[in-house]
């Protein structure tokens, strides 16, 4: 017989326990348990390397590349395996193009935060696609920080050894420094404990700052900080990048791809695995769906904002209001003594979730377009059933192995993914190579003509040298 509540407590206590049971529960934690166990075809490699079969072929003969794994006819690669591949490739003295993309000594870290004030956008899963893509198409090493208390993002990228759960997660509130309530003195934490906070994933070179129950409380913390004289104390809304400012200072990129070959041309398996753990090429920020002030920091600390949004008319309504209140915000914060500046970047409304089968989506995007195209993004996240399935189980897209009659499906929502990726590459990190996925996106919707702002032809993918 089911027990009885007395009141709100014993019905949560009760319900933890349901749920803890569930068989979305179940499954969450029989995906955490075997994590990236997805492997890939060496046709699939090629399309991450941008290259032709024969490239990858003869990097395969090299006396250090990984083995992988024979499954069917054909040898299937891990992201372990696909990442050592890459460094492999430019580490050769003979070497001719680029396969790894990693920053050099003096450039900067490009900081790309995900916010919008609405539930249900897509956030956290244009948040984990996105990292998951510039590790498998570019190798970078992602910096992934999940800032909404859900730890949504998060769940793409634990594993059965990683703790998202209650108040003793160390999450990016206690990387900015935040105190407990009531204390009036920020933490300035050494760049040796910052790098502490970057848990390793099961994904060669991403490391992740989890979500977790403890941002809830940061906001109040933060309340006291402005109850001070000291004006240094009361500038709330930069802890977030004085902290990755002080992080990046202190772990610049300084091994090359050159640098993971001796001198007489063999990998040096032991400089490639400091290597990726030494710094980071990106930093992605997630966000909860909602405004406070420790959201306001993840923008402040930004090079690039995008903001996901459903296209419906009450959706807008709610991103105008998450406009106005970001306004707001950059007042307050530009009548300040010395404030931040804000760095050169190209920020957009990227659509979500986005009908294709009634024109008011299509339609809105139009609109706003024509007021300024700069402003939205003109590839969007198309509504797709053919990845529920990777959902349900905890993966993205780019890791979920679907049975042979959702694969059709299933690649028709990465060519969409590839798109919005490819897309937000060419704002975010121009310096990189873009793929052409976002043009060909266009050049499907928009055949006999061209998207103002979008309508310069993706620069050459890479270049097209043998191995």
């Amino acid at each position: 017989m089911a027990k009885s509540f007395h009141n709100i407590p014993s019905f949560v206590e009760a319900a933890i326990d349901c749920v803890s049971r569930a068989a979305s529960s179940a499954r969450m934690h029989r995906t955490q348990s075997l994590r990236v166990l997805r492997r890939y075809s060496i046709a699939e490699v090629t399309e991450f390397f941008g290259c032709d079969r024969s490239f990858v072929n003869a990097l395969m003969k090299h006396p250090d590349a990984p083995e992988g794994e024979i499954r069917g006819r054909e040898r299937t690669l891990s992201v372990h395996d696909i990442m050592k591949l890459r460094a492999i490739a430019d580490s050769r003295p003979e070497a001719r193009r680029t396969t790894l993309f990693w920053r050099k000594p003096g450039d900067d870290l490009p900081v790309i935060v995900l916010s919008s004030q609405k539930g249900g956008v897509a956030k956290s899963l244009s948040s984990a696609h996105l990292a998951q893509y510039l590790s498998l198409y570019y190798g970078l090493r992602v910096g992934l920080i999940d800032g909404d208390p859900q730890a949504t993002c998060s769940l793409y990228f634990v594993d059965d050894t990683t703790s998202i759960a209650g108040y003793d997660v160390e999450v990016y509130t206690d990387f900015m420094g935040v105190p407990e309530a009531g204390q009036r003195e920020k933490i300035h934490h050494a760049p040796d404990r910052l790098n502490v906070f970057w848990r390793p994933t099961p994904w060669p070179g991403l490391r992740l700052i989890p979500g977790g129950a403890g941002i809830q409380e940061a906001d109040i913390a933060m309340y006291y900080l402005t109850q001070t004289e000291d004006p240094e104390q009361k500038k709330i809304y930069r802890m977030l990048r004085d902290s990755l400012d002080r992080w990046r200072d202190a772990h610049p990129p300084r091994t090359t791809a050159k640098d993971l070959a001796d001198s007489e041309g063999r990998f040096r398996h032991d400089a490639y695995e400091a290597a990726l753990k030494e710094t980071l090429d990106v930093v992605i920020i997630d966000t909860p769906p909602s405004l406070t002030l420790a959201t306001l920091n993840t923008i402040v600390a930004a090079d690039t904002l995008i903001i996901p949004q459903t296209m419906k008319g009450f959706d807008l309504s709610t991103l105008h209001i998450y406009l106005a209140s970001l306004r707001d915000y950059f007042s307050f914060i530009e009548g300040d003594t010395n404030p931040v500046k804000f760095k050169d970047a190209k920020p957009m409304i990227l659509p979500t979730i986005v009908n294709r089968s009634s024109d008011t989506d299509l339609r809105t995007i139009g609109e706003i377009m024509a007021g300024n195209p700069d402003i939205i993004s003109p590839i969007y996240y198309q509504y797709s059933e053919g990845a529920a399935n990777a959902f349900r189980e905890f993966k993205s897209a780019y890791e979920y192995e679907p049975p042979k009659t959702r694969k059709a499906s299933l690649q028709a929502f990465i060519d969409n993914a590839n798109a919005v990726n490819d897309a937000i590459v060419m704002r975010a990190i121009p310096s990189l190579p873009t793929r052409g996925y976002a043009q060909a996106f266009l050049e499907r919707l928009f055949p006999d003509g061209e998207v103002e702002g979008w309508s310069q032809k993706a620069k050459p993918s890479l270049e097209e040298d043998a191995a």
